[in-house]
C-alpha cells in the first residue's frame, strides 16, 4: 500500500490568483466600502495633484499614489502614505535624484508650537535637531532662502524629516499641509543638486 493512499480524495484546484483566492473563500461578491477617513485621505491626495492612487495594506490606511511629470512638486518614482491611529501621516518615497547626504531633522522640543509673524531672515537650521554626515553641507542646505521661507511655516507640521540616498521618510501632523510639504522637499531637493 502506497503512503499517498489517500492525497487524491482531498485534492482541490490550484488557486493562481488573489481573486481568485478570494472568491473560493467568500464567494463572487467583492465589495470594499470606504470609510469617512479613508474618503478624506483620498479626496486630500486627489487636490494635491496625485494620480494612480491604490491601497497597498488593507490592515491600516496605507496608499501608494505618485506626481505626475508635469507637478510642479514632482521629484519622486513613488510616495507610500500611511494614516496613523492618531492621525499622524507617515511619507515613505523614492527620490528621482539621489540626495548628497544622511540628513535627519527634528523640530527642537523648546521650538515647538511657536508662531512666528514674519519668517523674514529666520534660518530653519536654528530650530531642528540634525542628525548628519556632512554637516556644513546639511546648514547650507537648512539655511537657503527657498528652505527656511518653505520649512518655517510647518515647523509644528513636520515632525520628523529624515534622507538617505533616494530615500524620504517624513513623519506629518495631520494632512492639512500636505501640498506645502511637497514643495519643502521640492525646495530641499533643488538646492542639494
Amino acid at each position: 500500500m502506497s503512503r499517498f493512499f489517500r492525497s487524491k480524495k482531498n485534492r482541490k484546484k490550484h488557486i493562481t490568483s488573489a481573486e481568485e483566492y478570494y472568491k473560493d473563500q467568500y464567494g463572487e461578491e467583492k465589495a470594499e466600502t470606504l470609510t469617512n477617513d479613508e474618503e478624506a485621505l483620498i479626496q486630500k491626495l486627489t487636490n494635491v495633484g496625485a494620480i494612480r492612487v491604490k491601497k497597498t495594506s488593507t490592515y491600516r490606511m496605507q496608499y501608494e499614489f505618485d506626481l505626475p511629470a508635469e507637478h510642479v512638486d514632482d521629484v519622486y518614482h513613488k510616495i507610500f502614505l500611511a494614516l496613523e491611529s492618531n492621525l499622524d501621516v507617515t511619507i515613505d518615497a523614492e527620490l528621482i535624484e539621489e540626495f548628497p547626504l544622511y540628513l535627519h531633522a527634528m523640530v527642537k522640543q523648546e521650538s515647538k508650537g511657536k508662531v512666528f509673524d514674519s519668517y523674514e531672515g529666520m534660518s530653519v537650521s536654528n530650530f531642528l535637531k540634525l542628525r548628519t554626515n556632512n554637516e556644513k553641507l546639511a546648514y547650507k542646505i537648512l539655511d537657503a532662502p527657498d528652505v527656511s521661507k518653505a520649512y518655517m511655516p510647518l515647523l509644528s507640521y513636520v515632525k520628523i524629516l529624515a534622507i538617505n540616498n533616494n530615500t524620504l521618510s517624513a513623519k506629518l501632523e495631520g494632512l492639512e499641509n500636505l501640498e506645502e510639504f511637497f514643495h519643502l522637499m521640492k525646495q530641499i531637493v533643488k538646492v542639494s543638486i
